[in-house]
């Protein structure tokens, strides 16, 4: 038994670490730039009980350098309670390439894949960019990633950090946000996407529409950004690319609150995912659950103790390494100052939260 053991453990451990090293090599692969393009674009916002943070997001994307006959923004008010359509309203006097699309209709169940949908249909740009309320782009944003749309490109992804604040878990969550962008670069960049941010991408018309939208997915609550993007990724033959530029990023709030639901949220996308991917996710889930035994192993195995120790700081060194890199290509070298705390909770993390977000509920905003 101990053998089997021992095998199991040591061979998941290769496998975190090789996926480690793929993700590594693909993030520094770079994509082939195209520079001058003029292309239609439309902005899809969508907006719901958002009075406080979208004056600071129509400012944002009032200043992109974009030449405004080439732009139109479209704001969607989802049946919000509080002054966001007046606000937006106000901005329409003044931005005249700004509209505002109030959601009177359900074509999904997933509410910002529906408020999604309903902006897009108004949409009339070539290139569709998505952004949330409670972001902020540089004023290069659209700029940035149209250089990334080479003929043979669907979809641009970028990174999306969290804006830091006085609250105890602002930093952690920045760091996790980074990990999520590094591992999106790394696969996007090997041409195996795994995760996005929806408040940071841009997509062709054409290609949305060779996907039917949200059609496949509409019934799924979550997944507007990630689910999406795997169905660029499965159904043509249109590429994906990261976008590693600072003038790309969109900075966006951070949500401490009501934070398990919304973690748990985040989560349950994954079982959507193709069988490949599963495959993988329940070999580093399982993985992380031998890892969880190590203080149980203390007392009862000796020999599965040195071992499952032995692959646990392995993985620190490799989980390192792996930020270390992201945060340079992503210019987020202070948050690793998290990292001593982030290597402390994210094996009950993913233990506890990847599997309530399989099998708990979790409430919708």
């Amino acid at each position: 038994m101990n053998d089997l053991a021992i095998y199991l453990t040591t061979s998941l451990c290769a496998v975190y670490i090789t996926l480690i090293a793929i993700f590594l090599f693909g993030l520094f692969l770079r994509s082939r730039r195209v520079n001058g393009l003029r292309l239609s674009v439309s902005i899809v916002v969508p907006a719901r009980n958002e009075a406080a943070n979208i004056d600071a997001c129509l400012q944002a994307l009032s200043a992109q350098t974009y030449p405004d006959d080439h732009l139109e923004i479209i704001v969607v008010d989802d049946r919000s309670s509080d002054d966001t359509a007046a606000q937006i309203d106000q901005w329409t006097r003044c931005l005249p390439n700004l509209s505002r699309v109030s959601v009177t209709q359900q074509d999904y169940i997933c509410p910002k894949k529906n408020a999604l949908w309903q902006g897009i249909k108004h949409a009339r740009g070539d290139i569709i960019f998505t952004t949330d309320a409670d972001c902020q782009p540089g004023p290069n944003w659209i700029v940035s990633n149209l250089a990334h749309f080479a003929p043979d490109v669907g979809m641009v992804i970028g990174h999306a950090p969290l804006l830091q604040n006085e609250k105890a878990l602002s930093g952690l969550l920045s760091l996790q946000a980074l990990i999520v962008s590094t591992l999106a670069a790394g696969s996007a960049g090997i041409g195996f996407p795994l995760t996005c941010s929806g408040r940071n991408m841009a997509y062709r018309r054409t290609a949305f529409d060779e996907v039917n939208g949200f059609n496949d997915i509409g019934q799924i609550i979550g997944g507007d950004d990630v689910l999406l993007m795997r169905q660029f990724a499965q159904k043509n033959a249109w590429k994906i690319r990261f976008n590693t530029d600072a003038d790309a990023f969109v900075p966006s709030a951070s949500h401490p609150d009501n934070l398990i639901n919304r973690q748990v949220r985040y989560q349950s996308k994954t079982i959507h995912y193709g069988i490949p991917t599963l495959i993988l996710a329940l070999a580093v889930y399982i993985f992380h659950v031998i890892l969880a035994t190590l203080p149980i192993l203390f007392w009862v195995n000796a020999e599965l103790f040195y071992v499952v120790g032995s692959c646990l700081g392995i993985k620190i060194i490799a989980d390192a390494v792996f930020l270390l890199f992201g945060s340079i290509r992503l210019k987020s070298q202070k948050l690793l100052l998290w990292f001593p705390v982030l290597e402390i909770l994210i094996i009950p993390y993913i233990v506890i939260i990847c599997a309530l977000g399989t099998f708990s509920p979790f409430k919708w905003k």
